[in-house]
């Protein structure tokens, strides 16, 4: 089951890199093939879905929305709602 859950990142750049640099807001849905400038933790168990750095896919935000629904607390986002996530201005 968590082997079913769990999605390899895609590493772009590295954390710090990505956190510092500029960003902008995007719908969720628009995220997707861009580089995250944020994390989103999901709660229960609290670990990372993306990390500042990692490439935004189709999955990872199918697996936002899934957790979203069924119940689960997102931290890490400025957007606490996580409608929109904070992306590289800059696509890499």
């Amino acid at each position: 089951m968590l082997r079913a859950e769990y999605i390899t990142p895609k590493v772009i750049c590295p954390p710090q890199e990505a956190f510092y640099a500029e960003k902008e807001s995007l719908p969720i849905k628009d995220t997707v093939g861009r580089v995250a400038g944020e994390f989103v933790m999901c709660y229960p168990p609290g670990i990372p879905i993306l990390a500042p750095g990692e490439a935004v896919t189709a999955d990872i935000v199918d697996y936002i929305r899934y957790a979203k629904k069924k119940g689960c607390q997102m931290t890490g986002t400025e957007d606490m709602t996580v409608k929109k996530l904070n992306v590289l201005r800059e696509v890499l």
